[in-house]
């Protein structure tokens, strides 16, 4: 009878570390942190950032290029939750740690809400790095005085894990699901843009 240490055992090494990292960065809790966390882990702390992006696309484009901008930074946002939230969550069907009977009373619990059975991969990773991909690319922020903006996603997964409602895997999986739709309509528009000054 032959073994299996293919695919099987590579996922379940991989659940294993996973689930490790989980709970060392879960177990990093302190009162004042707890809040902010919390805060950080909001959708609401996104919407200046939009703007912010908005606001730099409406000085650099004319009228009906800062149309298309807004129309395809909206609609990579929508794509990247609705395959991440709808599609790829009950695809994969990953309970969320906080869901796990196994792991809730390891899991540091101040109140926070659990969210939906399934984690994988993590909404909030995916659309705020495709926000910062889909904005850095179209508006092509390379100067050092925007490159702290990518520390942003990084705190929103952080808080995530902090919060008990994902793994690291989740956010990864998170980041390359708004990767790919940040890089797609970003390669839309500038094609669309290119396309417009060549005729």
């Amino acid at each position: 009878m032959q073994k299996d240490f293919g695919y099987t055992s590579v996922i379940h090494v991989l659940s294993i570390w996973d689930q490790k990292l989980f709970l060392f960065i879960n177990s990093l809790h302190a009162e004042w942190l707890n809040p902010i966390m919390q805060i950080i882990s909001g959708q609401g702390i996104w919407l200046p950032i939009i703007f912010f992006f908005i606001w730099v696309a409406k000085k650099r484009f004319n009228q009906k290029t800062f149309g298309l901008f807004v129309l395809l930074l909206f609609m990579s946002i929508f794509a990247s939750d609705v395959s991440s939230s709808y599609i790829i969550k009950n695809l994969v069907q990953r309970l969320r740690p906080c869901h796990l009977e196994e792991l809730k009373e390891l899991i540091n619990q101040f109140g926070q809400k659990c969210g939906g059975k399934f984690g994988f991969v993590s909404s909030h990773a995916a659309n705020s790095f495709c926000i910062l991909v889909f904005s850095f690319i179209t508006l092509n922020l390379k100067t050092n005085r925007y490159q702290w903006l990518w520390i942003l996603p990084f705190l929103v997964s952080l808080s995530r894990i902090y919060l008990g409602v994902h793994y690291p895997g989740d956010i990864l999986g998170g980041f390359i699901i708004g990767g790919f739709w940040g890089y797609i309509m970003a390669y839309l528009f500038n094609n669309s843009v290119l396309r417009r000054q060549s005729i």
